[in-house]
């Protein structure tokens, strides 16, 4: 699986999440829910970018590499 695609499916699967989630909240909203959507769900967001910026850093690292090893 390439970069690409690796980071394609990682943000698909973010915001099929935050889909999901928006349905499930229309029918439940009490403080578990509202604890959930901010430790889990929202709290997801950082992470997921982060991990992007590595996962970009590191297809940066790799192709400087070949370029250096002549591959």
């Amino acid at each position: 699986m390439s970069d690409t695609s690796s980071k394609a499916k990682i943000k698909d699967t973010l915001r099929v999440m935050h889909e999901q989630w928006a349905h499930v909240r229309q029918d439940w909203r009490d403080q578990a829910c509202e604890a959930i959507a901010r430790e889990a769900v929202e709290g997801a967001d950082d992470p997921v970018r982060i991990a992007l910026l590595a996962l970009d850093e590191l297809g940066e690292a790799i192709a400087r590499a070949r370029r250096e090893c002549g591959g």
